[in-house]
């Protein structure tokens, strides 16, 4: 009989599966800031953008969001197109932080910011 089976074997792997969740959301919850923080300084660069009435996005803000997207905690879409304004693009920015304030203040449930029904 293996020392995981039955009742207390259930508990223990329990167990485990609860820190193993804690400590995923606790990571999260850390990323978070320096997330924040990076969409600050696109904000930041878009709105100079804006101010400066430049009609698209550079290509280099392109890349810097889709490595902003590789790095969220949770899936996200963004519909922009191919040569956005920096006003369309302030708007995607802003929609990227409101999904993480609420993960980081809890303000909405997890599956609803990724998505799940």
């Amino acid at each position: 009989m293996s020392e995981y089976a039955g009742p207390m074997g259930l508990a223990n792997q329990q167990i485990r599966d609860a820190f193993a969740e804690f400590a995923a959301e606790r990571l999260v919850r850390r990323h978070l800031p320096e997330l924040l923080k990076r969409t600050d300084a696109m904000l930041a660069e878009l709105e100079s953008l804006n101010l400066m009435h430049v009609r698209r996005a550079p290509a280099s803000w392109r890349s810097d969001l889709t490595t902003l997207i590789a790095d969220l905690p949770f899936e996200y879409e963004p519909h922009i197109r191919p040569h956005g304004s920096p006003t369309a693009a302030i708007d995607l920015v802003f929609d990227i932080q409101a999904r993480l304030f609420r993960l980081r203040f809890g303000t909405d449930s997890d599956d609803d910011l990724l998505g799940v029904a």
